[in-house]
């Protein structure tokens, strides 16, 4: 087990404020070496992740039907808000673009090794722009997914 010494470093692995900590002793934060004036405590990773987690399905397990019912029409709400407002793509829209994009990706990279092997430079620098520049032309084909053209289904 890890020891972290000190309410900032603990308050770091959690990534919340040393106040929440301390909020956290209160409701049972486990507590290695508890410090003084000056000492900080000290505290058992292991421990500490424990109790946290603990903590967050006990949130989940007390969840009455009545809240659950809800919570899942607020998503259910939130999910047909954000389809009126453009931000959701019917899984079946989606799946050829990526397709596309993926192919037209694959395509421009392995039409670029011969042409590499043929132009690459022999000055390390300039290997390693050119190698970087197709590199970004790829990703940026991938990240462009959304105008690719949809490919033909092939035979299998």
């Amino acid at each position: 087990m890890a020891r972290i010494v000190g309410q900032e470093r603990i308050a770091e692995v959690f990534g919340v404020a040393p106040k929440t900590i301390v909020d956290w002793q209160e409701q049972g934060f486990p507590i290695a070496v508890r410090g003084g004036p000056g000492v900080p405590s000290e505290y058992e990773s292991a421990d500490c992740i424990r109790w946290y987690v603990e903590r967050e399905v006990k949130k989940i397990q007390s969840e009455s039907p009545n809240d659950r019912l809800s919570r899942v029409k607020a998503d259910a709400i939130e999910m047909d808000n954000a389809e009126r407002r453009g931000k959701l793509i019917p899984s079946d829209l989606l799946e050829p673009k990526l397709k596309a994009a993926f192919v037209a990706a694959r395509e421009k990279f392995l039409d670029a090794v011969p042409r590499l092997a043929r132009e690459l430079p022999a000055e390390l620098g300039a290997r390693e722009t050119m190698l970087q520049a197709e590199l970004e032309a790829f990703l940026a084909r991938l990240a462009d997914w959304q105008k690719a053209e949809n490919v033909e289904e092939e035979d299998e």
